[in-house]
């Protein structure tokens, strides 16, 4: 029993280890796209219309910028929530303090800077895709 016990407790410690990876990851490819996006969104409108004023749907292409902006925005503040949030958790923990709930409690900020991010990624990518297929012909 105590084996079994101490292979779960290994088990979690490894699941630990891939969120945190898979976390950081997240983090890094979200930046990557939008980033990304936005590069490329801009070389397309230089290079392929010319410029801005000769093509239609303009407000797209801004609305797709702004989304893309805030979701770099919004991912940087995720990462600053969850930093602040980790190194108070592990100070209640070190002072006898921790309070399961409250540490779910910050957490669920981060979940929701994260879901906000991920929404505002696909809906810029959508507006940057629709004025491209509005102009490209």
């Amino acid at each position: 029993m105590e084996a079994e016990e101490n292979n779960l407790k290994e088990y979690r410690n490894e699941l630990l280890k891939l969120l945190d990876k898979s976390q950081d990851s997240f983090e890094k490819q979200l930046t990557y796209v939008s980033a990304g996006s936005i590069a490329i969104s801009m070389a397309f409108l230089e290079r392929i219309t010319g410029q801005i004023n000769q093509t239609t749907c303009k407000s797209l292409i801004i609305l797709g910028w702004i989304c893309l902006t805030v979701t770099l925005l919004i991912n940087l503040l995720s990462h600053i929530f969850a930093y602040k949030s980790h190194y108070k958790t592990i100070e209640d923990i070190d002072n006898g303090n921790y309070d399961q709930k409250i540490a779910i409690k910050r957490n669920r900020k981060i979940y929701k800077l994260n879901n906000t991010s991920i929404l505002m990624l696909i809906l810029g990518i959508v507006s940057i895709v629709a004025y491209v297929s509005l102009n490209i012909w």
